[in-house]
């Protein structure tokens, strides 16, 4: 087959998905890339296919045996850096520019994953994007008449794109979310799921025996709980959306939490964990604002405001107790 150069979009696409896979990538970046890809349907399918081919590239090197030994244990070296960087050299751009340029078939099902310290901007097939905090983990599937997403864990904001033929599910263990096109936050908890509406309109639904409805609805500035018990719907108080959002500037706002889900939105940005030496230490409720890696910060912050101290195991693991 012919090969032929490259377009200037699908050079820009190249650069974005360098820039949107680095462990740290800024605010700034991601406001930027979104700007790019609104102003130009090219845009759009240039960073499909550059992002399909990337993935191809994944699937390759992670069957090859990538790493080096140390001592007896082999320390594999991250593929998705690897399959970036292949796609500026010759080979692998011959390889994007013959491939057709479409994105990912509907039947396509993918996982995908944060690790402490990195934040991820996700372009799905259908145009929805998804923004996640550290610590985050999905599966995106699009089959039949449905989007689906299986929210697993962590924080992320979707801006789906509108299908009205299509709703955008997302499945929480705790009941579902579902939308035509909108904009909204989740944060799953380990006692519930909180959806922040950002616009347009969400519906949430719990399946619970004996109670064959269970569903409301939430617009701009409201926000859904699905807990243990029914869904419940909260108009927003003043400030409380930029509180909301502060994840984004790689913050932990507390708003009343427990101290076990202070501790875990740490553990997403800095990978340090936590341990709690009863019940009643878990269970301290917190308010206030703490850098997410700044583990020192949410120590001196725990024994100023309520009298927690930290032990520091020989594992790494900080016990928590009251004084």
């Amino acid at each position: 087959m012919a090969h032929r150069e490259p377009t200037q979009a699908e050079l820009e696409a190249a650069h974005w998905l360098v820039v949107l896979d680095e462990p740290r990538v800024s605010r700034q970046d991601i406001d930027a890339f979104q700007a790019w890809l609104a102003a130009d349907e090219t845009h759009k399918r240039a960073y499909d296919a550059v992002s399909a081919t990337a993935d191809k590239i994944d699937a390759v090197l992670a069957t090859e045996p990538v790493g080096h030994e140390i001592g007896h244990r082999r320390t594999r070296v991250p593929v998705r850096p690897i399959a970036i960087a292949a796609l500026s050299a010759a080979a692998a751009l011959a390889l994007f520019v013959i491939s057709p340029l479409n994105p990912l078939r509907d039947e396509a099902s993918a996982v995908y994953a944060t690790a402490p310290e990195q934040e991820r901007l996700v372009r799905l097939s259908d145009g929805t994007t998804i923004e996640m905090a550290p610590g985050a983990r999905l599966r995106a599937s699009f089959e039949g008449d449905e989007r689906h997403v299986r929210f697993e864990e962590g924080v992320a904001l979707f801006n789906v794109a509108h299908d009205a033929s299509r709703p955008f599910v997302v499945t929480t263990r705790f009941g579902d979310i579902r939308v035509l096109g909108t904009s909204f936050v989740v944060r799953l908890g380990s006692d519930a799921a909180i959806t922040t509406v950002l616009s347009g309109r969400v519906e949430a639904r719990r399946e619970m025996l004996f109670s064959p409805d269970n569903s409301v609805a939430a617009s701009a500035d409201q926000e859904i709980e699905l807990a243990g018990g029914a869904p419940t719907v909260s108009v927003l108080a003043p400030g409380a959306l930029d509180r909301r959002l502060v994840w984004r500037e790689r913050m932990v706002a507390l708003d009343g939490q427990s101290l076990r889900e202070a501790a875990a939105e740490v553990t997403r940005f800095s990978g340090v964990r936590f341990a709690f030496a009863d019940t009643a230490t878990a269970q301290v409720r917190l308010s206030g604002y703490v850098a997410g890696d700044d583990v020192e910060a949410f120590l001196v912050l725990l024994e100023n405001n309520v009298g927690v101290s930290a032990d520091r195991r020989a594992d790494g693991v900080i016990v928590l107790r009251t004084e």
